[in-house]
């Protein structure tokens, strides 16, 4: 690996968030020493925030785990080597499954942040062992988008994506992509949007935050009431005719049964519910319908907060009804490498598993996070008892922090899989460290573009401690140690033969499948796009191009014109009367008042998960990255400060049904009055260096929340509406 400590800027990416735009970075010594945005990468093109100028953080911190890990009776970790640690695992892991089956064995995560090539390996192991308690951070987040999808597309595994390159308006819902930087060079797509006077761009949210300032529309929503608001936006467009009727009727069926819901709820009615104007209400609703094209970006402020199925699947029909799914311009279904390569497009035909206790059935093939600790504390005999983690942080990025670490505990076998010594970690019984994303191959499978087919493989940059070992290494030792049947997988198998060929980089036999399959399916788009010759070798040319390209590649573009061919239902139509999804809206109670300040014991309602420069998914420990905002805050509007008699930095006593935490104040004028709101990504241990303690750097938003506090059909937790009080600390 030429350049690995030479100094040269190397490309790579960033894997604080999903976006993973492109880096190049300079090394000494073993160590990033300059980050810089790379100018090269294809999608971002040099854009970067400034979270991303930090990840040589993630590589060298004190709490970085470079050798296998084992707690003592004394629950003191010593070193262990990788020969014993393998091989007592797979002993312990075998007695569980000998003695109470393999569904007694669970994996949570499986594909970390921007790395996501383990995620085969580690569900392949789950599956090799005869498992499907497979629960993982997307059921944390988004299933009740893929439980619509597939309702309405035919798959869960299909995805729709926004257009912010292209649509004419913008809606944004629940999402503040200045902070978040959700769409591929997020700030400046705003700007463009913001100085084009032919765009549009909306924001609905109870904040006045960093993308709703530079919105040509701002309304601020009461805390709760999206439902209403939508289900307004839709009465108008179907009562004032501006439905795009032949679209409807070419790409869907279903609309005569599922036309019911447009009635459900007046702009007046949603004017009151929502504390909004009737008349900017209907101001929206027809911006939006008479657009040439338009996008609604709808993210975890929606799909974290109450009625977030029937509003995922609203936001699908107000896509679908005005002719904005599945084109060039509106909101489409973006082609992957691994999408591209078939492989989620089908969901499985076999029964979908259940959790035991609740009933949930898993969405994409995932079980909810949420729905974790009970089936490990109150399953009776068929409980999970031996638990993988890998590439996650459950105590500080799950619901309910108490529940988890106390289900955890109760586990005959913990292993975490990780490169930090995680909250999660300190409760385990080994630790296994893998390289992290910078010290080998990797890749993230999430889509670039549109009609634009994007893959970034990215090669190490640093070398990898000497005592770890990547992820697909793990299992397939585990694998072997269990003597499971690992060659009847092929991503084991053609891994071990890479191995026993002296390959230095085995894992990139999945790359290779993938391009195999990738070429496969796409070969007249890759001959046009010059990615491969005709007289070629179509697969080594795919793979060798992504070799060559350690900065990213366009591999190919999608006909945007073909793209309701994605829809996975027989005849490539949306469904639009999904059962499921009727019986939800025909026994909808709409109430009167939505004023949660009428609670007397929780007049407030707090959100958690607030987006800042100085916070980010807990993959970031060392908490000296933050240049500013260093402890948590709780943002609150300026005349409940005033009502509680607490100025601006003043510590406040706040109190859940679930917690209590005691937060500085941060006093503005931007958010809804009653709603308070606090950032996540705080409350990870770090050593305090005038006591030598571990102590909480900040607040753990998911001490404050409970396991029950949560969706009834996806047990994804409500983080967006959790009543709360509030009371001057020591008042």
């Amino acid at each position: 690996m030429a350049g690995i400590g030479s100094g040269v800027w190397q490309s790579t990416a960033c894997t604080v968030c999903a976006t993973n735009c492109g880096l190049e970075v300079q090394v000494e010594d073993h160590r990033i020493t300059k980050v810089r945005g790379d100018k090269r990468n294809p999608f971002s093109q040099g854009y970067t925030c400034s979270k991303g100028l930090t990840v040589a953080k993630l590589v060298d911190h004190e709490q970085r785990v470079t050798t296998p890990l084992k707690r003592m009776p004394d629950g003191a970790y010593a070193a262990i080597s990788w020969p014993q640690a393998i091989s007592e695992i797979a002993a312990k892991l075998g007695a569980v499954v000998a003695g109470h089956g393999a569904e007694a064995v669970s994996l949570l995560g499986g594909g970390g942040q921007g790395n996501h090539l383990d995620f085969v390996y580690a569900v392949g192991f789950l599956n090799l062992l005869g498992s499907r308690r497979h629960y993982n951070t997307l059921a944390q987040e988004f299933t009740q988008k893929y439980l619509v999808n597939g309702l309405m597309f035919g798959s869960e595994g299909i995805d729709y994506e926004e257009n912010w390159d292209r649509s004419e308006v913008m809606l944004v819902l629940g999402s503040n992509p200045w902070m978040s930087h959700g769409p591929q060079r997020a700030r400046t797509l705003i700007r463009e949007i913001a100085g084009d006077p032919s765009r549009t761009m909306i924001v609905v949210d109870p904040r006045r935050h960093e993308t709703a300032e530079k919105a040509d529309i701002f309304l601020q929503i009461r805390p709760g009431t999206d439902l209403y608001f939508l289900l307004a936006l839709l009465g108008v467009i179907v009562d004032e005719g501006l439905m795009d009727e032949k679209f409807v009727a070419e790409h869907t069926r279903g609309w005569a049964e599922a036309r019911f819901i447009a009635a459900l709820v007046t702009p007046a009615q949603a004017a009151t519910l929502c504390d909004l104007a009737e008349e900017d209400i209907r101001k929206v609703a027809r911006r939006f319908a008479t657009a040439k094209s338009a996008s609604i970006r709808v993210h975890l402020g929606i799909c974290h907060a109450r009625y977030m199925v029937e509003n995922c699947y609203l936001a699908t029909l107000l896509h679908i009804i005005t002719g904005n799914m599945c084109t060039a311009d509106g909101a489409n279904i973006p082609v992957t490498l691994f999408t591209g390569a078939g492989l989620t497009a089908e969901d499985k035909p076999s029964e979908k598993p259940r959790t035991r206790i609740a009933g949930i059935p898993a969405i994409r093939g995932l079980l909810p996070p949420n729905a974790l600790p009970e089936e490990i504390l109150d399953a009776g005999e068929q409980s999970i008892r031996a638990l993988i983690v890998e590439g996650c942080n459950p105590i500080c990025s799950y619901a309910d922090a108490a529940k988890m670490t106390e289900a955890f505990k109760k586990l005959d076998l913990l292993v975490v899989v990780d490169p930090a010594m995680t909250e999660a970690a300190r409760l385990a019984h080994y630790v296994l460290p893998p390289p992290i994303g910078y010290e080998k191959w990797e890749a993230a499978i999430f889509a670039r573009g549109f009609p634009e087919v994007y893959f970034h493989l990215r090669p190490p940059v640093l070398p990898a401690p000497a005592e770890t070992r990547q992820e697909c290494i793990i299992y397939y030792e585990l694998a072997k140690a269990m003597g499971l049947d690992y060659r009847s997988h092929p991503a084991f198998a053609a891994l071990e033969d890479a191995i026993d060929a002296g390959d230095p980089a085995p894992v990139l036999t999945l790359i290779k499948g993938l391009c195999t399959l990738f070429a496969m399916t796409r070969q007249p788009e890759l001959l046009a796009a010059g990615t491969i010759t005709a007289g070629g070798d179509p697969v080594e040319e795919v793979f060798q191009t992504l070799l060559d390209h350690p900065e990213g590649v366009l591999l190919c573009r999608v006909d945007p014109q073909r793209n309701w061919e994605q829809v996975r239902t027989p005849d490539h139509k949306a469904v639009l009367d999904p059962p499921l999804i009727m019986d939800l809206f025909r026994h909808l109670v709409v109430p009167e008042d939505t004023d949660f300040r009428k609670n007397a014991r929780y007049p407030f309602i707090l959100q958690t998960g607030e987006r800042n420069d100085y916070n980010a998914n807990t993959v970031h420990r060392d908490p000296t990255w933050r240049k500013k905002q260093h402890d948590s805050y709780l943002r609150m509007h300026q005349s409940l400060a005033a009502e509680l008699g607490v100025a601006d930095g003043e510590k406040v006593q706040l109190t859940t049904e679930y917690g209590r935490a005691l937060v500085p104040a941060m006093v503005t004028d931007d958010i809804y009055p009653g709603n308070i709101s606090m950032p996540h990504g705080y409350g990870l241990l770090w050593e305090n260096k005038e006591t030598g303690r571990l102590e909480p750097v900040g607040t753990n938003v998911q001490e404050l929340i409970g396991a029950q506090y949560r969706d009834p059909l996806t047990a994804i937790p409500l983080h967006k509406y959790i009543p709360a009080k509030v009371a001057k600390a020591g008042g």
